[in-house]
């Protein structure tokens, strides 16, 4: 039987971008964004496929810290595709959920939080990796002050200059790119 959970996402790292989410689960719908109350941001999971910091979300007692995010609508094959590509369990990830507000209505959704086991302060994103985030920020809208915060993560050089270069024709598409465009 199939775990039951929300069909709503909330991105907030790497896939907060429509392209790039929607080119990995071609089924995403945006749907807008919000606040994940009582939570912080931060670029600390450690990935075993790079050995770079990924995002994660961390509970705080304060509810006033919050992460931006977008939620998005997706079929549960690219629910199963995303916990593939995300590295649920063995990966580092496992998936939560919460409820937040969306156009004023209480909105089940996942998020994908770090294992213990995967968290290390010490790593530095790839700059790649840390301007995916930065432009879904941007291309969201988000509050110019948590967009800069994002903007300002310690990044690194990949080593993998193809891994790099690919990002960067991702960068290309995504400043042009508009819903209608879909995701080819």
């Amino acid at each position: 039987m199939a775990q039951s959970r929300p069909r709503h996402y909330f991105a907030y790292g790497s896939n907060l971008h429509p392209l790039r989410l929607g080119r990995r689960t071609p089924s995403c719908r945006l749907l807008g964004v919000t606040e994940l109350a009582g939570y912080q941001l931060h670029f600390h999971k450690r990935s075993d496929a790079d050995g770079s910091a990924k995002c994660n979300v961390l509970p705080t007692d304060e509810h006033q810290h919050t992460v931006m995010g977008a939620v998005y609508q997706l079929d549960a094959e690219d629910q199963a595709v995303l916990d593939r590509i995300e590295g649920l369990g063995p990966g580092g990830y496992e998936r939560r959920t919460a409820a937040v507000v969306l156009a004023g209505q209480r909105t089940p959704v996942f998020f994908y939080a770090a294992l213990e086991t995967h968290i290390e302060a010490r790593l530095a994103p790839f700059t790649w990796y840390r301007d995916l985030v930065w432009y879904g920020a941007v291309w969201h809208g988000f509050p110019a002050s948590y967009v800069e915060r994002i903007r300002r993560v310690v990044a690194c050089a990949d080593p993998d200059s193809a891994r790099s270069a690919e990002h960067q024709v991702l960068f290309q598409a995504m400043r042009a790119w508009r819903p209608e465009h879909g995701y080819v």
